[in-house]
């Protein structure tokens, strides 16, 4: 696993456990910041996926954007739905390790 990939799951965990433990209206400054540096990432990601070309990782990375901004987006929507984009984020980032099948 790439060190971005590990920041993305990092990521991923932070904004689920924000989003279980801190309540609304206070949650959406973290979720916020969060989605923003994931985002970043996640570019960082599919940028260093697209040079030597690998498909999965590339899929992946793409994802991830998309689910960085759904991740700021269900933040102001209802906790049920952070938690999930959070989660996805940390599927996203392990995802390309398990299509692989190497442990």
């Amino acid at each position: 696993m790439t060190p971005l990939r590990v920041t993305l799951g990092v990521i991923g965990a932070a904004a689920a456990a924000a989003s279980l433990l801190i309540g609304r209206p206070a949650v959406f400054f973290p979720l916020a910041l969060l989605g923003i540096v994931a985002f970043v990432v996640a570019a960082g990601c599919l940028a260093a996926d697209l040079l030597p070309l690998r498909r999965a990782h590339a899929a992946t990375s793409a994802l991830s954007l998309l689910d960085a901004v759904a991740l700021v987006l269900a933040g102001q929507a209802s906790r049920g739905l952070a938690v999930v984009a959070a989660l996805a984020l940390v599927g996203l980032s392990a995802a390309p390790r398990l299509i692989r099948g190497r442990p």
